[in-house]
C-alpha cells in the first residue's frame, strides 16, 4: 500500500484550518444581529463577560490615596493608589488640565506592552533603559497629549506591568544613563502576563479579563466622584491598551466613545497565525466571536480604529477586512457616521491625526471643543 504524506508536526496548522471553517456561535451575522440587534447585544455581551471571567467583587466602595502631585506645563500630574475590585491595588496617574472652564471630559488612556506601563502614557520619563526610545517609537505619551488639549486623563497601570509586574519593577534600582546588557539573564522581564494568565485560566478567569474588570471598577470610582460623575467618559489605548479598550467598551456602555489603536483586525490573522503574548488568549473566544463581532457591541457609540502601514500587531490587510465587516454593522443600525478609521504611514504607534478631533466631536462637553 502506498504511504500517505504523514503530518506529524502539524498541530498549529491543523488548528488554523479548524478556525477558518468554524462558525462564530454568537457572531453578528451568525446569531441574527442585524434582525434583532438589541437582543443579540444583550446575549453576546453577557457571554463575553463570561468568557473574560470576571471574578466575584470583594471591594465595592474602594479606598483611594493620593501619593504624589507634580506640576507640569499645562496640567497637574497626580499619582494615586486605588483598591481594586479584588482587594489588591491599582496604581494610576490622573492628569488634570489647568483650565478656567474645566475639562472637556474624561478619557481613560490605557497603555500596552513595555517595561514601564502607564509611566509612558503619563509622560513619566526617568531615563531608564529603553525608555526614551519606546516613547519616541510608539508616540507613547498620548495621555499627556490629551491632557494638553483639555481632557482630564486617567492612566492606570494594567496588571502585569511595571509597578504591577509580579516579577518586580523593571530597573527599579538602575541609575539614569546606566548601560544594561539586554541579554543579561538577570535583566527584568517586561511583564508577568504568562505568569498571570497561566494561573487565571485554571480559576475560570483570564489576564485580560482581570484588566477589564479593573477598568470597569475604575470607571465606577470615577463616576462616584461628585465633580466628575456628570462628565462624558471615553477610552483610548494602543496595542494591549487597545485590546483592553475594545473589551471594556464592549461590556461597559458607560464608555461613550472609544479609539482602539494598533490592535483592531481579525484575531485569526493576529494571534492565531502568530503566537503573541499570552495575555491575548481567552479560552473559547473564537468559538463565539471575532473582533468585528466584539466591536459590534460598541455600536451605536462612536468608535475610531487605527493602524499603520507597517504595524505588525494590527496588519493592514486584516484591518481592512475587519473594518468592512464592522462598517456593515454600523450601517445596518443607521449609525455609519459614528465609525471611522485611520490608516497612516508608520509602525506600531499612537496616532492623533484623527483621534483628537474624533473625541472633540463625539465626546467633548462643548465648552472647549
Amino acid at each position: 500500500m502506498r504511504k500517505p504524506h504523514f503530518r506529524f508536526a502539524s498541530t498549529v496548522s491543523l488548528l488554523n484550518e479548524l478556525n477558518r471553517d468554524m462558525p462564530r456561535l454568537l457572531g453578528y451575522d451568525e446569531a441574527g444581529g442585524k434582525q434583532n440587534f438589541k437582543t443579540w447585544q444583550a446575549k453576546a455581551r453577557k457571554k463575553l463577560r463570561g468568557l473574560l471571567g470576571f471574578l466575584p467583587v470583594k471591594v465595592t466602595d474602594p479606598k483611594s490615596w493620593l501619593l504624589e502631585t507634580e506640576q507640569r506645563e499645562g496640567f497637574t500630574r497626580e499619582q494615586w493608589a486605588l483598591e481594586s475590585p479584588l482587594g489588591d491595588h491599582i496604581l494610576l496617574y490622573r492628569l488634570v488640565p489647568r483650565l478656567a472652564k474645566g475639562p472637556k471630559g474624561i478619557l481613560l488612556a490605557l497603555h500596552g506592552h513595555g517595561l514601564y506601563g502607564a509611566d509612558f502614557v503619563a509622560g513619566v520619563n526617568l531615563g531608564r533603559p529603553g525608555e526614551q526610545e519606546m516613547l519616541d517609537q510608539c508616540n507613547y505619551d498620548y495621555g499627556v497629549q490629551f491632557a494638553e488639549r483639555g481632557w482630564l486623563v486617567y492612566a492606570p497601570c494594567q496588571r502585569g506591568f511595571n509597578q504591577r509586574n509580579d516579577q518586580g519593577i523593571p530597573f527599579k534600582d538602575v541609575l539614569p544613563g546606566q548601560v544594561i546588557d539586554p541579554n543579561d539573564p538577570s535583566a527584568p522581564t517586561g511583564c508577568s502576563c504568562l505568569d498571570i494568565n497561566s494561573r487565571a485560566i485554571l480559576l475560570g478567569t483570564t489576564d485580560i479579563g482581570l484588566r477589564v474588570q479593573d477598568a470597569v471598577h475604575l470607571v465606577s470610582w470615577i463616576k462616584s466622584r461628585p465633580e466628575e460623575r456628570k462628565l462624558p467618559l471615553g477610552c483610548v489605548g494602543l496595542s494591549g491598551g487597545g485590546h483592553t479598550t475594545e473589551l471594556l467598551a464592549a461590556v461597559d456602555t458607560r464608555i461613550k466613545a472609544a479609539s482602539i489603536q494598533g490592535y483592531f483586525c481579525y484575531w485569526s490573522d493576529q494571534i492565531m497565525d502568530v503566537t503573541h503574548c499570552n495575555c491575548n488568549y481567552v479560552p473559547h473566544l473564537l468559538r463565539y466571536f471575532e473582533q468585528d463581532d466584539v466591536c459590534g457591541l460598541i455600536c451605536p457609540r462612536p468608535l475610531l480604529v487605527t493602524t499603520a502601514t507597517e504595524d505588525g500587531v494590527a496588519p493592514v490587510k486584516s484591518f481592512r477586512k475587519a473594518y468592512r465587516a464592522l462598517k456593515q454593522t454600523y450601517r445596518d443600525q443607521g449609525v455609519e457616521k459614528n465609525l471611522d478609521q485611520d490608516i497612516f504611514e508608520g509602525e506600531h504607534e499612537f496616532s492623533g491625526r484623527k483621534a483628537f478631533k474624533f473625541f472633540d466631536k463625539h465626546l467633548a462637553t462643548g465648552l472647549l471643543a
